[in-house]
């Protein structure tokens, strides 16, 4: 029972479901394997333990064969139809040449006789976890390594598209910065940038300190004073900023992304608006200071009950 430790330690998290007819040795295998696995379901008979298969998700199955209502071969036939690839053991007082066949074209790797013996027990029920287990390892990296190309591929396809607009563009996911593309990085220094990267500077934080709001750009003008409530600022979305290159303002549209593995990605654009929104301002001053002439000009320094001309004009 060399393997006794090793099969504890592999199938501690394996759920199995155990058919057995004979009553008594059922009883002394259960105080054997609930020991070794998570969980162990248990059915008299063959037709017990195929509606127990059909309710549950198990990791491996033990029958005998020469059981009432539904032998164990067809039991393991039936669970075959549902699952191609999971481990059955069987066990058998008989070692008739049919049996094996049968249990050969059906997929079963695993054949104990009775009487059962504790070590050939213990050694099969190791092979059998130990390919469990493996092949979940396997899964798991293969997963991953899919993933992984996924991601490089939408990195890739992202890159492509976003460094051929000029509006500065980043990705963020879980917290920090996954992609900026080159209109973003000429906004900002290096040092600047190289922090955000490494993420030793939150990006909300990082824009906190670059945002400009004077008596030109302001809160009222629907500008974003913080981007800690970004989400749920709603209606406003410019935004003014202190570049390398000097005040830019942009129009900040966030869109969520879909990517493999990652959760909470999302690509934020900055349309610069800086020029359209300067014009507006002009043309405030401009308006201000051409009503501030009209008034000047036109107000009647007679006493009379007749209207000013000012206050017939619209502006």
């Amino acid at each position: 029972m060399e393997h006794l430790h090793d099969l504890m330690e592999l199938g501690k998290e394996l759920r199995i479901l155990y058919v057995e007819d004979d009553e008594n040795l059922r009883l002394e295998t259960i105080k054997i394997i609930e020991r070794i696995f998570a969980k162990v379901d248990v059915a008299s008979d063959g037709k017990e333990g195929l509606a127990a298969f059909k309710t549950m998700k198990y990791d491996l199955v033990i029958t005998d064969i020469e059981m009432p209502n539904l032998n164990g071969i067809e039991m393991s036939r039936n669970i075959r139809s549902i699952d191609t690839s999971i481990p059955i053991v069987v066990v058998s007082a008989y070692s008739n040449t049919e049996y094996f066949m049968e249990s050969i074209a059906i997929g079963i790797d695993y054949y104990i006789l009775k009487p059962i013996k504790m070590p050939r027990l213990i050694d099969t029920l190791f092979s059998a976890v130990k390919r469990i287990v493996y092949k979940r390892i396997a899964d798991t990296y293969r997963r991953r390594e899919l993933q992984v190309k996924v991601q490089r591929a939408s990195a890739s396809i992202l890159s492509e598209i976003t460094n051929v607009s000029p509006n500065p563009t980043i990705v963020y996911s879980n917290g920090s910065i996954t992609f900026m593309n080159k209109a973003f990085t000429k906004l900002f220094d290096d040092d600047d940038l190289k922090k955000l990267i490494e993420n030793e500077n939150h990006l909300w934080e990082f824009l906190n300190q670059k945002i400009s709001i004077d008596s030109v750009v302001h809160a009222e003008n629907d500008f974003i004073e913080q981007l800690d409530n970004f989400e749920a600022e709603g209606n406003k979305h410019k935004i003014s900023l202190r570049t390398k290159n000097g005040r830019k303002i942009f129009y900040v549209f966030r869109n969520v992304l879909q990517l493999a593995g990652s959760k909470d990605t999302a690509v934020y654009t900055f349309n610069d608006i800086t020029v359209i929104e300067y014009q507006k301002v002009q043309i405030d001053q401009y308006n201000e200071h051409m009503n501030d002439l009209m008034y000047t000009k036109y107000k009647s320094t007679e006493v009379s009950n007749q209207a000013d001309i000012i206050d017939k004009i619209k502006f």
